[in-house]
This record gives C-alpha cells, structure tokens and sequence, in this order.
C-alpha cells in the first residue's frame, strides 16, 4: 500500500473488507485525504499509516481493531485512535482544518 503514500491527488479511500492491515506510512502525508472508510477485514493499522493527512475530516471504521494492533505512533490527525479505541464502529468527523473527532 506505499505506492499511494504522497499522494496530493486522493481525496477518498474506501478500503475493502478483503483487507486485513494498513502498513505503517501507508497514506503518509496525502495532504488532499478527506475521507477514509476502513473495511471490516481491517484488523490492524500500522504507525503513521495515515499521518500528514491534514484535510482528513471523515474517516468510517467497519470493523474491530484492538489496541495491540492499533499503532499509537502518529496515526490519524488528532485523537481519533483513542477516539476509536473508545467509542468503536462507526464514523467519526472533525470540522474543516482540525479539531476534536466526534461519533456520529
């Protein structure tokens, strides 16, 4: 998945319930990123995988990741990982240019 890390162009990602990991560093510094939904299959994010992602405003998380395999190093803008730890399934949303995640 690092052949997209850099990307100004990706504005959404919609990633399959067929995947199983985010390798760390994956969406690094997609400076155009403003929504992600992560697949059931997800089971595992790893650091920074979406650090640098500063427009990210919407990211839809549709299955379980445990704190183990949820990198705490860099990896959403923000505290959307303890958000997420938290709250579970679901979407989050931030305002235009940062903020608190909330649960929607």
């Amino acid at each position: 998945m690092n052949v997209i890390k850099g990307s100004q162009y990706i504005i959404g990602v919609i990633l399959p319930d067929s995947l199983t990991a985010i390798g760390g560093s994956a969406f690094f510094n997609c400076t155009g990123l403003t929504s992600v939904t992560i697949g059931s299959g997800v089971t595992a994010i790893g650091n920074g995988a979406f650090s640098g992602c500063r427009e990210l405003t919407s990211v839809t998380f549709d299955g379980s990741i445990s704190p183990a395999n949820f990198s705490s190093i860099g990896n959403f803008p923000e505290d959307l990982r303890d958000k997420y730890l938290a709250d579970g399934v679901g979407t989050y949303t931030r305002p235009n240019g940062g903020g608190t995640w909330t649960k929607q």
